[in-house]
């Protein structure tokens, strides 16, 4: 098992005892993505113990994500216990004692992350310990259903890929922690929601594919649900993701000497005629007009 180097994952031990009579097995495996640490655990039933007192003094506060792929755990903290079943999800802090208690066969992925990343407080941790992320909640889908990519993908995926993954897989605990605060209401689920859209839209302007389906499957939510996240802002989806596009060949075009075409592609159209039209409709000025006019303006006050 490959320990983890990232500062701010702290390596807890644990003691596990196996609860049934009969030939066992435990595979795990653990390793790093971005600023996040995953294990993924597979074993017969078993009781499992944090060692707490054998963590150093001077570690990062974490906080843990657990979804359940089959079987059943119970999260016994602070003397509450959790049950969660297959594809629920449950956080919990680290710093506190804790036990697991798996009654089955079972499959688990655990990504642990450092507790200031969630914006959440100790009580905001103690309180979704003891009731678990709904899996039906808008926040408690996106996040099992992140994990769920990262226990099939992480191993395979690119760099770059594994770190978008990983600012996901936080800003989906942030829209939990949200939920399950005084900040819960549906406006607060809402706002948390279209922001994880926002972020997604600008990780992805390149992919001529980026659609309002598209990034619901990816924050594996439905269209209705991501739409209806955008009632009370300012631009609808759609509107949002020209808005970025557009501002992203803004940049390209005044700081770089591509061509018209090229930043058409680089911000995700693939019919340059459709780029030149839509920028047009923004700015009065076809992209190549825009870019000569930006330009001139130095010479124009250096005659000043």
């Amino acid at each position: 098992m490959q320990l983890p180097s990232n500062p701010s994952c702290v390596l807890v031990q644990m003691s596990a005892k196996t609860l049934v009579d009969a030939p066992a097995y435990r595979r795990m495996s653990r390793h790093e993505f971005g600023a996040l640490s995953m294990s993924r655990i597979a074993s017969v039933p078993q009781k499992v113990t944090a060692l707490l007192d054998e963590v150093h003094a001077r570690s990062t506060e974490s906080a843990q994500v657990q979804l359940v792929h089959s079987g059943e755990l119970i999260l016994d903290q602070g003397g509450h216990q959790t049950r969660v079943g297959p594809g629920g999800v449950v956080v919990y802090d680290v710093s506190r004692p804790f036990e697991f208690i798996y009654p089955r066969e079972f499959r688990t992925t655990i990504v642990q992350l450092p507790t200031a990343s969630t914006g959440a407080s100790s009580g905001v941790l103690k309180a979704l310990s003891e009731r678990g992320a709904a899996h039906g909640s808008p926040s408690g889908t996106v996040l099992s259903g992140l994990l769920r990519v990262a226990d099939a993908q992480s191993e395979t995926l690119g760099e770059n890929s594994r770190d978008a993954l990983s600012r996901a897989i936080v800003d989906a605990v942030r829209m939990v922690t949200r939920e399950h605060s005084g900040a819960g209401t549906l406006d607060a689920r809402r706002a948390g929601l279209a922001e994880a859209a926002r972020d997604m839209a600008r990780r992805h302007l390149s992919d001529p594919g980026l659609s309002a389906a598209a990034i619901a499957n990816r924050l594996h939510v439905s269209v209705r649900t991501l739409h209806a996240a955008f009632e009370d802002e300012r631009e609808t989806l759609g509107q949002m993701i020209r808005r970025l596009r557009l501002d992203a060949a803004r940049r390209q075009l005044e700081g770089t000497t591509a061509s018209v075409r090229q930043i058409a592609e680089d911000v995700g159209y693939l019919d340059v005629t459709h780029f030149i039209r839509t920028f047009k409709a923004s700015e009065n000025l076809t992209p190549a007009q825009w870019r000569r006019r930006r330009l001139a303006r130095p010479w124009e006050h250096a005659r000043l």
